[in-house]
């Protein structure tokens, strides 16, 4: 539909200047005009309501995403006939964001009840529940992510769950060895954490301590409340 079209573009722009209201008004009014059932409608609504608040928290990328979401639905080109996965999964995300790991593990439980599936979904829930301190709980959810699309991004958290299992000096130095083996290209604040966490638990003061460090130069919403708090602490020490 070209004016949907219009209305994207129109979006693009209030979000890169800030303004956040006028681009969840504009999505509102052409929802609104073109969307004639309510439980539709309703749908729609609710991804508004979560791309005002990734828009409000600097995530504009996510804020797209969730308006496109919304239009999607709207104009009927959304390709799902139950959007439950997909609002409990945008949801899920927002919580984390805002420091409430148990909760958005419970909401990404509920999603996959209604059918959410996938690595990304699986990996989501392990890092939930990494952060609400379900290191078992994060293994399993971890272990089916990997078992369906192995991934060196999963790594990171599989082995932060796996040292709160097991916090000894020799699953550190297999931790470590398995890190370095899966270096990323760019700046990753788990993977910093998850190797800051192994040379500590080895007993390498020093090397967890710049680890640490570069988790602090570059630390973002990767991290949960606690985690922040635990490098927090170690440095300060």
């Amino acid at each position: 539909m070209p004016q949907f079209q219009d209305c994207r573009d129109d979006i693009a722009d209030l979000l890169t200047a800030g303004q956040v209201d006028a681009a969840a008004q504009r999505a509102l009014l052409a929802i609104d005009a073109e969307t004639p059932k309510s439980a539709t409608m309703t749908s729609a609504f609710h991804f508004v309501g979560l791309a005002v608040r990734y828009a409000t928290q600097g995530d504009n990328t996510a804020a797209r995403a969730a308006l496109d979401h919304a239009l999607d639905i709207a104009s009927g080109t959304s390709d799902q006939d139950d959007l439950r996965p997909q609002l409990y999964r945008h949801v899920a995300a927002s919580l984390e964001v805002a420091g409430q790991p148990a909760s958005a593990a419970r909401c990404l439980e509920t999603g996959i009840e209604y059918g959410a599936d996938g690595p990304a979904v699986w990996q989501a829930l392990g890092r939930a529940r990494l952060k609400s301190d379900d290191p078992y709980g994060a293994l399993e959810a971890l272990g089916h992510s990997q078992r369906l699309k192995p991934s060196a991004e999963v790594v990171s958290d599989r082995i932060l769950a796996e040292l709160a299992v097991d916090p000894s000096p020799e699953t550190a130095r297999q931790s470590i060895s398995r890190l370095e083996s899966s270096r990323p290209d760019q700046v990753s604040v788990r993977w910093d954490f998850a190797l800051a966490r192994a040379h500590e638990v080895s007993g390498n003061i020093d090397a967890a301590r710049a680890a640490y460090q570069r988790v602090l130069e570059h630390v973002d919403e990767d991290l949960g409340p606690k985690e922040l708090e635990h490098v927090k602490g170690f440095i300060s020490t």
